[in-house]
């Protein structure tokens, strides 16, 4: 119930605190032109070892997850915290669904995302098109004597109408 959670936040915030082990964050670059082609944008999720022992999910997250686990913000805290203290307890695994896995050695995290924007986006090779002679085109040459045509049907119009 808690990872769904979890990964809706981060792909609406681009960031997810883990309480006491660091921080998750989605980087973005724009995709590029070289070499006659687009490079695609590299999206990509990077962990942050924690810095600050003191660093701790915003209080937006705490709302957001008390609205979607339906409970106080107070139990949120508490049930959030006790996802990961009941993972470690398990393995030195910590799984987070479609976002990857934290592994635990030596007391160092390390992340593996299960993200690779390489399969979404492919490069876009261009080629020079050449472009014909117009001149020779007979397409939309007007002729410059349009207005003879309109000029008799409406003679002929008034003549008919006088006549009648």
């Amino acid at each position: 119930m808690m990872l769904p959670i979890l990964e809706k936040y981060f792909l609406a915030y681009g960031q997810l605190v883990l309480p006491g082990i660091g921080q998750l964050n989605l980087t973005q670059t724009d995709s590029i032109h070289s070499n006659g082609a687009f490079q695609p944008p590299v999206h990509q999720i990077i962990f942050d070892a924690i810095i600050e022992p003191t660093n701790k999910p915003s209080k937006l997250f705490y709302i957001h997850l008390s609205d979607h686990l339906d409970c106080t913000i107070e139990q949120a805290i508490i049930d959030y915290s006790a996802f990961f203290t009941n993972q470690l307890a398990v393995s030195n695994n910590i799984d987070l669904g479609n976002l990857g896995q934290l592994t635990i050695s030596n007391e160092a995290y390390t992340f593996k995302s299960n993200f690779d924007s390489a399969h979404y986006f492919q490069p876009i090779h261009l080629e020079k098109v050449q472009l014909e002679d117009q001149s020779q085109n007979k397409f939309n040459t007007t002729s410059k004597q349009w207005w003879i045509l309109p000029l008799v049907i409406a003679i002929i119009a008034i003549l008919a109408i006088l006549l009648k």
